[in-house]
């Protein structure tokens, strides 16, 4: 059983008990930590397991043998060769080499690929970075980047606003510089 199976169990023993979310967390966790849980997005911890078993009289083993599915799961995950290129690509990223990480990335940017929403955000920051840094010595160059970290900036989970604001203020300056 996966976290999102984990999540339909907690949140179909506490409609069977008739309960909302904010009458199961109390002072123990926050309403949306629950909502998170429930919805597969979020895994809890042992102790939070315990309270929940607790709140919604569901057995702690079977909480327990539905999370520990999942860290398998999780672990299994990171062993897959795509976890080691998002390793590779974050160390890329984190020493400045970001050309290296963009060109890492870019045939990884399908959404059927693992990490896909990780791949989006590291590339198109890498592209904002290659465009700030070339601004002033190939202004083209800098375009050429600043529009693909605008294609980017918004696809995946982690979506960057700021990301896109600045890339097209950049744009802006690029366009009325090159003119």
């Amino acid at each position: 059983m996966d976290r999102s199976e984990l999540g339909r169990l907690i949140k179909e023993a506490r409609l069977a008990k008739k309960m909302t979310q904010s009458e199961v967390v109390g002072d123990f966790i926050t309403r949306n930590m629950l909502s998170q849980i429930e919805s597969g997005t979020a895994i809890p911890s042992i102790k939070t397991l315990e309270y929940l078993s607790d709140k919604l009289d569901i057995s702690i083993q079977m909480l327990s043998k539905t999370q520990q599915q999942s860290l398998e799961q999780q672990a299994k995950a990171s062993e897959a060769p795509e976890f080691g290129l998002l390793k590779e690509v974050k160390r890329l990223f984190a020493s400045g080499e970001y050309e290296k990480a963009a060109a890492q990335i870019k045939p990884h940017l399908l959404p059927a690929f693992p990490f896909y929403d990780e791949f989006c955000a590291l590339y198109t920051r890498s592209q904002l970075a290659l465009a700030e840094t070339c601004r002033t010595t190939d202004p083209m160059l800098a375009v050429s980047h600043a529009k693909e970290a605008v294609v980017y900036a918004d696809k995946g989970v982690y979506a960057a606003s700021e990301c896109r604001e600045k890339a097209g203020a950049l744009l802006r300056e690029l366009s009325a510089s090159l003119q």
